[in-house]
């Protein structure tokens, strides 16, 4: 792909192993890019279903390039996309290889930032949740409504973000998706996704990017579908074989924050609840385990109360209140 400047990237990374969902993935960029100075970068994160035999032959109609790696997860294949496109690139969005477009993001996104927005944030959908992203939250005051908002392009149905979006962000970060949002990589130079997070990595990236943004731009009309995704601890719900190191994972990540990101006294200690959720979470997949003398991972728990001393502390206490509100859930009689 040549180096010359570009308005707006998209970077996708990608790990199938269905056919046609990159291919409709990158058409749906195609399609929706008229008018917009666009290049894609597809980062084929050694796929079973190689990216070529997918797109091989849109590589002719439009700003597309393959990057290979070897299998290293999603944040590592962002990584590499982000790498290959900051040289030449004003403005970055992502676009995971099981969602779609299905409206104007690309033209809403660049007319937003070159108004001086620093982020702009699209709405969307996903498989198996019938209202939209930003109604997700049963608390709606961690959910968008456009009311509250300064309208800035009735046309367009932009609104600028009246208040803190910044601690919206900490308490519902999914109020966007990676695929709805895109922000000034030349205002924000270097920033990363944590690889060694494979799960919650967007979580990191977003409050990281969040602390330090100016103006944020909405729209609340639907971008785009999601799919699924492929990432399998997506699906780690309680008493699943990966819900221990789902849990584990989580215990990182809030360490990450509480550590790394500039929180006032209020947004400190709703990680720190959501860190203590997460040990007692911890504790109990252990549990499970052993009473169901399922194997246990004793290097993953290890490793994880190495690295929480604090929650390594707490590990018996959590395991005797756990059992006490287990014995007394049983002893309790029922109602005649």
């Amino acid at each position: 792909m040549s180096v010359t400047p570009v308005k707006i990237a998209v970077v996708i990374p990608y790990f199938q192993r269905k056919r046609g969902l990159l291919r409709q993935c990158v058409r749906s960029v195609l399609e929706n890019a008229t008018g917009v100075d666009t290049a894609v970068v597809v980062v084929d994160d050694g796929s079973p279903l190689p990216a070529e035999e997918e797109i091989g032959d849109l590589l002719r109609d439009g700003p597309v390039e393959i990057v290979h790696q070897k299998n290293a997860g999603p944040a590592a294949a962002r990584n590499m996309g982000l790498s290959r496109v900051e040289p030449y690139a004003s403005y970055v969005t992502f676009l995971d290889s099981d969602d779609e477009w299905t409206g104007p993001f690309l033209e809403d996104a660049v007319r937003a930032l070159d108004q001086g927005f620093d982020l702009f944030v699209g709405n969307s959908r996903r498989v198996g949740i019938p209202v939209s992203r930003f109604e997700w939250s049963d608390v709606q005051s961690q959910n968008i409504h456009p009311g509250g908002h300064r309208l800035v392009d009735p046309d367009h149905d932009v609104y600028e973000y009246v208040g803190s979006f910044f601690d919206l962000l900490v308490r519902r970060s999914n109020v966007i998706g990676a695929t709805t949002m895109a922000f000034r990589l030349d205002r924000f130079p270097g920033i990363r996704f944590r690889e060694s997070l494979f799960q919650g990595e967007d979580r990191l990236f977003k409050l990281t990017l969040g602390q330090s943004l100016g103006r944020v731009a909405f729209s609340p009309r639907i971008y785009a579908e999601e799919g699924e995704g492929v990432n399998i601890f997506d699906k780690s719900g309680w008493k699943t074989d990966g819900y221990l190191r789902l849990t584990s994972n989580y215990i990182a990540l809030s360490r990450m924050v509480l550590d790394e990101i500039r929180l006032d006294a209020s947004q400190r200690a709703f990680v720190r609840g959501q860190l203590a959720d997460s040990r007692r979470a911890f504790v109990a997949a252990v549990l499970h385990q052993l009473r169901h003398r399922k194997p246990l991972d004793w290097a993953q728990v290890r490793a994880t109360l190495r690295g929480d001393p604090t929650g390594a502390v707490l590990f018996l206490p959590n395991v005797l209140r756990l059992v006490a509100g287990h014995l007394g859930v049983k002893g309790r009689r029922r109602p005649g």
